[in-house]
Formats: C-alpha cells, sequence, structure tokens
C-alpha cells in the first residue's frame, strides 16, 4: 500500500472517529502509532503507569486530537498525534514532580518530628491520615464508572467535555455522577 493510500486509510479512519466516538477506527488508529507510543513509554516514566495506562492515555488524545483534525491545511495526522501526546505526557510528567517536589520540600525526619513538644498531635494527625485514607479508598470502591470519571473531573485530571467523551453521556448526566459521587465519598468520612 502506497503513502497516498496509506494517508486514505487515515483519513477514513479519523472521519469515522469523528462520527462515532465509540468506532473501533479508533483503536485502529492507535495501533498504527503503536511504535511512537512504545518509544515514549520508553523516555518517559510516569509513576504507577503500566503500558496499559499509556495506551489508554493514547486512545484519549488520539480521540480528541480526530476532533480537531483538520487535514484541508495539508497537516499530516501523525505529526498532529505525535504532539498532542508528547505534550499530554510531559504535562502529566510535570504534575508528578510538581506533587514529588512538594513533598520533599515539607518532608522532615521522624526523629525531629518526635522530639519536638507537639510529638503526640503528630501521631493523632497521623492516624487520623491513615483512617480517612481508608475510608476514601472504600468510598472510591463504591463508585460506578461514571462516578469515576466524574471523580478524575473533579481532581482536575480532565475537562468536562473529555469527561463527557470517555463517559459517552452529556454534561447533565456528568453533573448528577459528580453529586452523586461528592455524597458517596462525605458519606465514608
Amino acid at each position: 500500500m502506497g503513502p497516498k493510500n496509506m494517508n486514505d486509510l487515515e483519513i477514513k479512519l479519523i472521519k469515522s472517529v469523528k462520527e462515532d466516538k465509540d468506532s473501533p477506527a479508533l483503536k485502529s488508529l492507535v495501533d498504527r502509532y503503536r511504535p511512537m507510543i512504545e518509544n515514549m513509554y520508553g523516555q518517559y516514566k510516569i509513576g504507577l503507569y503500566d503500558q496499559n495506562d499509556w495506551y489508554q492515555e493514547a486512545l484519549i488524545i488520539c480521540y480528541a486530537t480526530c476532533s480537531i483534525f483538520d487535514g484541508a491545511s495539508g497537516s499530516k495526522f501523525g505529526s498532529f498525534f505525535k504532539l498532542k501526546f508528547k505534550n499530554h505526557i510531559i504535562d502529566i510528567v510535570r504534575k508528578e514532580n510538581t506533587v514529588k517536589r512538594q513533598a520533599n520540600q515539607l518532608a522532615c525526619s521522624y526523629e525531629q518530628i518526635i522530639n519536638e513538644e507537639n510529638s503526640d498531635e503528630f501521631v493523632r494527625n497521623y492516624v487520623h491520615l491513615l483512617d480517612t485514607s481508608s475510608r476514601l479508598e472504600q468510598a472510591v470502591a463504591e463508585l460506578s464508572k461514571l462516578e469515576l470519571i466524574a471523580l478524575q473531573f473533579l481532581l482536575g485530571e480532565i475537562k468536562m467535555q473529555m469527561a463527557c467523551d470517555i463517559a459517552m453521556c452529556d454534561s447533565r448526566q456528568l453533573n448528577r455522577a459528580i453529586n452523586r459521587c461528592r455524597l458517596k465519598i462525605v458519606e465514608y468520612l
């Protein structure tokens, strides 16, 4: 298959994704860029992300790229997708590094805490934090798939439109899921 035919196939896949967000064309497009995704997976390390997480991110970004891609100006989808995916991955790495820096700035030794006068308060707070963390895990385990997507939106990990696209719902349905999510979490805390 020559470059023109490959480009025609890609254009058909992109059109299919634009017309139907559940189209198998999305997976086909991501599969076409598997080597690029694997290469970035080797270049960038993101906390607890495994390859499946990377492909999930690739599907999300590929869908977003298809939604806004207009090849009329002669631009290539592959270059555009690679740029958007790389920028997305770099954003995730930056957020992760920010959290690490903040944790390091607030860090102090246990000996220092224990020797200070407020060590009893620290222990109480630590026990409370562990209990809260455990309850939060229980609450999250009770959330539906839609409510988990709503939680990602609440945490600022994804925008409203992307959350609606992933959940295949409208903003009203997502807002109801957000409210249910909040209620369930408050109930556990």
